[in-house]
């Protein structure tokens, strides 16, 4: 097997254990959804600790928010573009709400990915009934097409292939450079090295620059003890940070947006979330789910070492300087 492969496979892995995580919680009543056991085929999951099912209940809801603004923002007219997408339900959590309308969305992710979940959603009907009969026009191989969602295999740190993906859409009519779109990244720029993110974002606001926004959630403040043990914890899973530089602290994750031509970026840690936005009735609903904490320090920590950060380019005035968390 290549390096690369095997690199691949450590990432792709990541993927599993966030969504054992998320089902364990989702199994405890932190939210709802039921999509997510039959994408990734799993009924028995490993108990968690109460601080990882709430930082994946902020992680999940805080994105959400940013999403629902900015689809708002737009009245629908819009398109989203999840990178780095998994077995992520997000585009059904949209499709069940009405007032949550959009023109098109576009899972991607390693062809080792998508294949898997364009089969289940092919192959069970709870899921393939979601979504109008597939548009037999575009065959995409390892992937899935529809009129309002499009599964499309690529490896994001390879910038040509990535951007020969997307002409196929653009060629059919299914994504629109003119379009605001917001894309979506959950714990995969901190995978790829300092230099193939910087492409990819550089590639994204010059693309789409237009109208873009780009929302991101990962790793901050790793240089302390705690940000060092968790490194020390996915290296020995082989799965390494690659991209940590970026990582550091909210100036080093909001120049990565700027140096790639993004006008303005934010960034605010969960601590901040948690304490400052998260409604204060479904705080205290999540954190009694399992019988309390004990106490709140180790919460802290955790949330203090991952971190939203979003940046845009907004040529039409839009009003993207406006989505921020309230």
């Amino acid at each position: 097997m290549s390096k690369a492969a095997i690199d691949n496979s450590n990432i792709i892995e990541t993927n599993n254990d966030a969504c054992q995580c998320k089902l364990f919680a989702i199994e405890r009543g932190y939210w709802k959804d039921p999509y997510l056991k039959l994408l990734a085929h799993s009924t028995q999951h490993e108990r968690r600790t109460p601080e990882i099912s709430l930082g994946y209940y902020v992680r999940v809801y805080g994105l959400r928010s940013l999403i629902e603004k900015f689809i708002k923002l737009t009245n629908g007219q819009c398109q989203i573009i999840n990178l780095g997408c998994g077995f992520d339900t997000t585009i059904f959590y949209l499709l069940d709400n009405e007032n949550l309308k959009f023109k098109h969305f576009v899972d991607v992710d390693f062809d080792e990915l998508t294949e898997v979940k364009s089969m289940r959603i092919q192959r069970v009907p709870f899921l393939q009934k979601k979504f109008s009969q597939a548009n037999q026009s575009l065959k995409i191989p390892c992937g899935f097409h529809s009129s309002l969602y499009t599964i499309l295999p690529a490896d994001l740190r390879d910038i040509t292939q990535l951007d020969s993906q997307l002409k196929r859409l653009f060629e059919h009519g299914i994504l629109d450079l003119t379009l605001p779109t917001i894309f979506i990244s959950e714990c995969v720029l901190v995978y790829m090295s300092n230099e193939h993110s910087s492409n990819l974002l550089r590639y994204l606001s010059q693309t789409f620059s237009q109208c873009c926004l780009f929302v991101n959630f990962e790793q901050i403040n790793m240089n302390d003890r705690f940000g060092q043990i968790m490194i020390e914890n996915l290296k020995q899973r082989s799965c390494h940070l690659v991209g940590m530089d970026s990582c550091q602290d909210k100036t080093s994750q909001c120049q990565r947006y700027l140096d790639a031509n993004f006008t303005s970026a934010q960034c605010v840690t969960l601590n901040e979330y948690y304490r400052k936005y998260l409604n204060s009735n479904e705080k205290q609903r999540i954190e009694h789910i399992d019988g309390g904490l004990d106490e709140k320090e180790l919460l802290e920590q955790l949330f203090e070492h991952y971190c939203f950060s979003w940046a845009y380019r907004d040529e039409k005035n839009l009003g993207l300087n406006r989505i921020a968390f309230e």
